[in-house]
């Protein structure tokens, strides 16, 4: 589009997501349109800066089971949460001399998306992250296990046989470092059963009224374990109740609550809703939305992804005409 040029001059208002560069785009195609913040990415980047927090207090809510008080056990190393430390090592060093994330993807044979994840997130995320992957399969047993092993069995593969009967799905390596632990008097207390933060995530950005009782019961042991979570609770619900009743004269208070007392996650959201302010004001004020358009974008991708890659863009043109 050419600079400084009205090419669209009957458009009054227009509809985008979060990235800025739409913003110039129509600031030079339509410098007189109001530009609108679309809700349904701003509650997009509300539900990741929350599971964000989420994962990264997750050690609030992995207390002992038998006790209230006292921090949490500190998680021991891994051969998994080494690797992590050691590739986020590797590629900021790598990305330090200036190289390209595809070069140091060769370098390190990981592929590009693996190495962006490595640079555009802090080291403690991915840890919390690794460690969410890496455990807790054995902790619905370890009572069991614990219990087994007083009164008497101590072999490592019969408790794992009898893990098996009662729906455990790890393998037996994990059976067999718990037991060793507790052989060597420097087992972990059996932890607490916690949601993932992603399920936690899900129960704060609903409206409180759609959960169930049980899951209403989780969040506010979630909430009473870690104030992080707690405040991240709250100005989520603050601000998805400001999205759902059009309440955009109370954005600039609640911006200002976040940036002062939220946690770091949400703190940061807020500082890219204030820079996007008039737009995100609009979005939470105006009925506007394209909603629409990102149900059939969508659609087409699903179409697409359907067909493997495999198929020509006149025979992916045609499926997406023709499907209803």
């Amino acid at each position: 589009m050419p600079t400084g040029s009205q090419e669209h001059p009957a458009a009054e208002i227009v509809c985008r997501d979060r990235l800025m560069a739409f913003t110039k785009a129509i600031r030079q195609a339509a410098p007189d349109a109001l530009e609108v913040a679309d809700r349904w990415h701003l509650l997009q980047n509300l539900s990741t800066a929350v599971e964000k927090t989420c994962r990264r207090h997750r050690g609030c809510l992995r207390r002992p089971a038998t006790t209230d008080a006292g921090p949490p056990p500190a998680a021991p190393a891994t051969p998994l949460l080494e690797r992590v430390r050691q590739r986020h090592r590797d590629v900021n060093e790598l990305a330090a001399t200036g190289l390209s994330l595809s070069a140091i993807g060769r370098r390190l044979q990981l592929d590009r998306k693996t190495v962006w994840r490595y640079r555009h997130n802090n080291l403690e995320d991915l840890l919390a992250s690794a460690g969410d992957r890496g455990a807790g399969v054995l902790d619905p047993f370890t009572d069991y296990v614990q219990d087994r092993f007083q009164a008497g069995c101590t072999s490592s593969m019969q408790l794992y046989r009898e893990l098996l009967a009662l729906g455990y799905t790890g393998g037996y390596h994990v059976v067999n470092r718990y037991v060793t632990s507790i052989r060597k008097g420097v087992a972990i207390p059996t932890l607490a059963v916690t949601p993932s933060p992603r399920t936690i995530t899900s129960w704060i950005m609903r409206p409180h009224e759609t959960l169930r009782a049980s899951d209403s019961a989780q969040l506010e042991t979630a909430r009473n374990a870690c104030p992080e979570i707690a405040a991240a609770c709250d100005l989520a619900r603050e601000f998805t109740a400001m999205l759902r009743h059009r309440q955009g004269h109370l954005l600039r208070d609640w911006i200002q609550k976040a940036e002062l007392s939220g946690p770091e996650a949400i703190g940061i959201f807020a500082d890219c809703v204030r820079q996007d302010l008039p737009a995100v004001t609009a979005g939470l004020t105006l009925s506007y939305s394209s909603g629409a358009v990102e149900g059939h974008v969508n659609r087409i991708k699903t179409i697409k992804r359907q067909m493997y890659g495999r198929a020509s863009f006149t025979l992916l043109r045609a499926r997406i005409l023709l499907q209803p």
